[in-house]
C-alpha cells in the first residue's frame, strides 16, 4: 500500500468514524408522562415538596395548590430510566415532563410503548456544532453624582426614588437568575457585597446536572452585576440588597429546545424555594436544528413549552420579566420565546435619550397583542464587563431586563399585599407611552415610583400636561421636595420670598419631558434661614403652584 493509498485509507477512516460519531453523540430528548394519578404526594400536604417561603406566596396572594405543583411521579422516572441507558437531566412538574440524554437508540424507539408515556420528542441532536463568541459592543461612558455612571439607567425609570424615598433596595425579595453561567461571581469584587451578606441562597446547574455555574459564561455574571452589583462611585444595581437564586439553564455553545426545557425546570425549582422575581436575559427563535425553529406564528402566547411555562410563574404568584430579544436590525425582527407570554414584563431597550436602541427586537406577537411590554435602558448600559473586573457600558436587551427586575422587586417590597398581576399591571400603567404604545418600546419606559404612587391608591398615570403637583415636606429643614410631571415642558422654575415680598433664592431646573419627578431642592440657602414662614412658588409649563411653607427649628 503507497502512501497516496494509506491517506485515502485513513481519510476513509475518519470520515465513517466522524459520522459514527455524529449519529451516536448523546442526544436530549422531552419525555411527557400521562398522569400523576399514583403520585405518592398530595395536595393536603404540600409542605413535602413547596418551601415554607412558597406556601406563604401563594397564602399571600390566594393562590391555591393544584395538580401543578405536584412533583412527577417519582415510579414513572424510576420505570423509564430503567428501560434503557438514560441520564436523567431535568424534570418539570408543571408539564409533567422530563428531560433525558442518550445513545441508546433502540431503547429510545421503544419509549412509546410505555404504557404512563404521552409523548417523546428530540430537544438537541448530538451533532457537534462549531461555538458561539460573544458580540463585542462599542463603549462609551457617562457619570451621575451618588450611583456613578449608573445614575442614568435607574433615574430614567425612578428607581432611586425607590431607593431613597421609598427605602425599598430589595430587602427580603428573592430574585431567581436564569441565564448561560455566571463565571466568577463567586470571586469578583463587583459582586463583593452581595456575598458577604450571603445573599446567593442557591445555585443550581441545569444544563451540566452537578456542574459549577460560577466555571460557566460571563453573561448571566453581568446579568446580576445590574441588580445586586455595588461598585463605589461607578455601580450600584436595582435590587443591591435582595436575596438571588442563580440558575443556568442555557448552552451558550450551541442552539436548542432543550435549553426551553431546562428554563421549565429552573423556574419550577425558583418557585419551589419561593422566589418573587424571575429574571431571564434569553430568548429563542432559532435554533442549530432548522427543525426546532419558532415561526412568526408560533409567537402566539399559546405554542411554546416556555411561554406556557411563564403563564404559569405568573399564575404560581411570581413576575417574570425577560429581556425582548436583540434581533432588531435583523429580517427576524421580532420579539422571541418566551416574551410573547401574555403574564410576562417583555423588556425591549433604550438608549440614554429614551430612544429605541436599534438592536432591540419588534412587537407585537402574532395575535396581535403589544410587545414589548415596557423598555429600559439596554444600549451602553453600565455593569461589570465581559471580564467582570471593570464597570462598562454593556448592550443589548438582555440588561434591561435585569434593571426592570430589580426595580420590580423593590416595588413589590412596598406593597406585599398585592399579588402578581397587580404588581406587573402597575408597572404597564405607569410607563411613559402606555395611552399610545407601540411596537418598539411597547408602552413605554416604566416610572417605579408612579407605579408605586398607584398601589397606594394615588392615579398619576392619566397626567398629560406639565402639572405643578406637590411640595415636601411641610414644615422642612434643610430641604424641599418638588413633586412635577414635566408633560412636554423641558424645565421648572422655582422662587422663594420671605413674608415681605423680598425674594430670597431662585432657580430654574431641567426636567425630563413627559415624566414624573420629584427635585430635591436642597442647599445652604434652605439650610441658613431662619425657622417661620416662606412663599415658594413652583412654574412648570403653563401649571404654577403658589404654597407658604414653614421652616422649622
Amino acid at each position: 500500500m503507497n502512501l497516496r493509498q494509506i491517506i485515502a485509507w485513513v481519510f476513509v477512516l475518519a470520515t465513517e468514524f466522524s459520522a459514527l460519531w455524529a449519529q451516536t453523540a448523546p442526544a436530549t430528548y422531552w419525555v411527557q408522562f400521562t398522569d400523576k394519578d399514583q403520585t405518592p404526594y398530595s395536595l393536603s400536604q404540600p409542605g413535602e415538596y413547596l418551601s415554607q417561603r412558597a406556601l406563604d406566596r401563594r397564602t399571600s396572594q390566594g393562590i391555591p395548590i393544584d395538580s401543578l405543583d405536584l412533583p412527577v411521579d417519582p415510579a414513572y422516572i424510576a420505570q423509564l430510566l430503567g428501560a434503557g441507558d438514560f441520564q436523567l437531566l431535568t424534570v418539570s412538574k408543571w408539564f409533567n415532563a422530563v428531560t433525558i440524554r442518550s445513545t441508546d437508540t433502540l431503547a429510545l424507539d421503544s419509549l412509546g410503548l410505555l404504557p404512563f408515556v404521552h409523548e417523546v420528542r428530540i430537544t438537541r441532536d448530538g451533532r457537534p456544532r462549531p461555538a458561539r463568541h460573544p458580540e463585542k459592543f462599542a463603549q462609551e461612558k457617562t457619570y451621575a453624582q451618588e450611583y456613578g455612571d449608573s445614575f442614568r439607567q435607574i433615574e430614567m425609570m425612578n428607581g432611586h426614588l425607590l431607593h431613597e424615598a421609598g427605602g425599598a433596595r430589595g430587602q427580603g425579595m428573592l430574585i431567581g437568575v436564569l441565564d448561560a453561567g455566571f463565571r466568577d461571581a463567586d470571586i469578583l469584587p463587583g459582586l463583593s457585597d452581595l456575598r458577604n451578606r450571603n445573599g446567593i441562597l442557591l445555585t443550581r446547574d441545569l444544563v451540566s446536572p452537578g456542574g459549577n455555574v460560577y466555571n460557566e459564561h460571563y453573561h448571566g455574571r453581568s446579568v446580576l452585576s445590574l441588580m445586586a452589583g455595588h461598585v463605589a462611585g461607578e455601580l450600584e444595581g436595582t435590587a443591591p440588597l435582595a436575596d438571588y437564586v442563580l440558575v443556568r439553564t442555557e448552552n451558550d455553545a450551541t442552539e436548542y429546545i432543550v435549553e426551553e426545557d431546562n428554563w421549565v425546570s429552573g423556574a419550577e425549582l425558583c418557585d419551589s424555594i419561593g422566589c418573587d422575581v424571575l429574571n431571564t436575559s434569553l430568548g429563542y427563535t432559532t435554533f442549530d436544528d432548522p427543525a426546532q425553529d419558532h415561526t412568526y406564528a408560533d409567537l402566539n402566547g399559546h405554542t411554546s413549552r416556555m411561554t406556557l411555562a411563564a403563564d404559569i410563574a405568573t399564575r404560581k404568584g411570581m413576575v417574570p420579566v425577560n429581556s425582548a430579544g436583540n434581533s432588531g436590525t435583523s429580517p427576524w425582527h421580532y420579539i422571541g420565546v418566551p416574551a410573547d407570554a401574555f403574564d410576562i414584563l417583555a423588556v425591549g431597550a433604550v438608549n440614554s435619550d429614551r430612544f429605541h436602541a436599534s438592536f432591540s427586537s419588534y412587537g407585537p406577537t402574532a395575535d396581535g397583542r403589544v410587545k414589548p411590554d415596557i423598555s429600559a435602558m439596554g444600549q451602553a448600559a453600565l455593569g461589570l464587563n465581559v471580564v467582570g473586573t471593570e464597570v462598562g457600558p454593556i448592550n443589548g436587551t438582555s440588561f434591561s431586563s435585569p434593571l426592570v427586575a430589580g426595580l420590580v422587586a423593590c416595588l413589590w417590597q412596598l406593597h406585599p399585599d398585592r399579588d402578581a398581576h397587580q404588581v406587573m399591571d402597575a408597572v404597564r400603567r405607569s410607563a411613559s407611552q402606555y395611552n399610545q404604545p407601540d411596537a418598539s418600546l411597547g408602552y413605554g419606559i416604566p416610572d417605579f415610583w408612579r407605579a408605586h404612587l398607584l398601589l397606594l391608591g394615588r392615579d398619576l398615570t392619566s397626567l398629560r400636561a406639565p402639572e405643578a403637583l406637590s411640595l415636601i415636606p411641610v414644615p422642612f429643614t434643610n430641604y424641599l421636595d418638588v413633586e412635577v410631571f414635566a408633560g412636554e415642558a423641558s424645565s421648572m422654575s422655582l422662587t422663594i420670598h420671605d413674608m415681605l415680598g423680598r425674594l430670597l433664592w431662585s432657580t430654574q431646573t431641567g426636567l425630563e419631558p413627559h415624566t414624573y419627578s420629584r427635585v430635591r431642592i436642597q442647599n445652604d440657602l434652605l439650610a441658613k434661614l431662619r425657622a417661620g414662614m416662606y412663599a415658594v412658588e413652583v412654574q412648570v409649563g403653563s401649571s404654577h403652584l403658589a404654597k407658604r411653607v414653614v421652616k422649622a427649628e
